[in-house]
């Protein structure tokens, strides 16, 4: 019995040095043409952390991880604090984070996620090899986890990123006078002071709509809804459905499809004002009647609704100067 526990310890000795000695060999890659017969996804996760250690989170992820994520060929569009400006915090004792990571499909996603070939994109190393970047990533992963105390789970979403465009809305060539007290039924038109300071915040509204109507919902609300909302200061990022795939928290209702529309604002006050007076912002010409008959639409397809607040930047993707490592190479395959 002895000897079988001496040979089954060597046994493991020699598998532990072989998966060191493999992990230490270099993984230089070359990379097939860009595909583009695919649909972009976008993994939204939450994850709760210890209290105080969001900074501590995010810099993790913005110096180590996603340097790394973003050779594989994913977007980072953000990993922002859930914050409870309106109401009681629903999470005493924890801070909160919700990332979101674009990828050019499910395929590429799952492609990120393994050292092992997924379908004939390959795997993560397959990818982009192996050295300094993605150590660096491996590093930030394993720092993230000693303060993440759970998670709500992950959901795919598919669907819009809001367009940043130029918006011409000729004015109305109407004339005005000031008058002391305006009547009910006065036209409200407005003239603007200098911008106001405050911290920005993103509002992620979720929605359940009728089944099947998620692209009719997006086209009201990019034709007939951000002009105005964008005319008054918000930021539109984007508007997407849920996804019901392998590896995410959602499952599907057959009464009803999920959205989450994510909207930046300059600030909670004026997140409050954008939703309960618009026309003090931007006034109440045409433009804001064919928004208000496009939020009748909406509310037409909508079931349900909420909205939760997060703060932070939208990252960006700046640019990453990594240098190739020094070696030659041939193949051995």
């Amino acid at each position: 019995m002895k000897q079988v526990s001496t040979i089954l310890s060597v046994l493991i000795a020699l598998l532990i040095t072989h998966v060191t000695r493999a992990q230490d060999q270099p993984v230089p890659v070359r990379n097939e043409v860009p595909r583009t017969d695919q649909q972009e996804v976008i993994m939204m996760r939450h994850a709760y952390l210890d209290e105080g250690s969001y900074d501590y989170w995010y810099e993790q992820s913005a110096t180590g991880v996603w340097p790394w994520f973003e050779r594989l060929g994913a977007r980072i569009l953000g990993d922002f604090e859930v914050i409870y400006p309106l109401g009681d915090d629903a999470s005493p004792g924890q801070d909160e984070a919700l990332r979101f990571a674009r990828y050019a499909s499910y395929e590429h996603w799952q492609a990120t996620r393994s050292n092992e070939a997924a379908g004939d994109t390959g795997g993560s190393l397959q990818l982009a090899g192996n050295g300094g970047l993605s150590d660096a990533s491996t590093a930030g992963l394993s720092n993230r986890r000693q303060v993440l105390q759970g998670s709500r789970g992950g959901y795919f979403l598919q669907g819009y990123m809001a367009e940043t465009r130029p918006i011409y809305m000729p004015g109305s060539n109407e004339q005005f006078e000031s008058v002391a007290t305006a009547a009910a039924e006065a036209p409200r038109p407005v003239r603007l002071m200098a911008t106001r300071a405050g911290e920005p915040v993103l509002g992620l509204e979720y929605r359940r709509i009728r089944k099947g109507s998620f692209e009719d919902f997006h086209i009201i609300t990019r034709d007939r809804v951000y002009p105005y909302l964008e005319k008054i200061g918000t930021r539109p990022v984007g508007q997407w459905r849920v996804l019901y795939l392998p590896n995410s928290s959602a499952v599907e209702n057959p009464e009803y499809d999920e959205i989450f529309t994510l909207t930046r604002y300059a600030s909670i006050e004026h997140y409050n004002t954008v939703w309960s007076d618009a026309a003090a912002l931007g006034g109440d010409g045409p433009d804001y009647q064919v928004m208000l008959a496009a939020f009748g639409q909406l509310n037409e397809l909508s079931l349900e609704t909420n909205t939760e607040f997060l703060r932070g930047a939208l990252y960006g993707s700046p640019p990453v100067h990594a240098q190739a490592m020094r070696g030659s190479y041939r193949l051995s395959q």
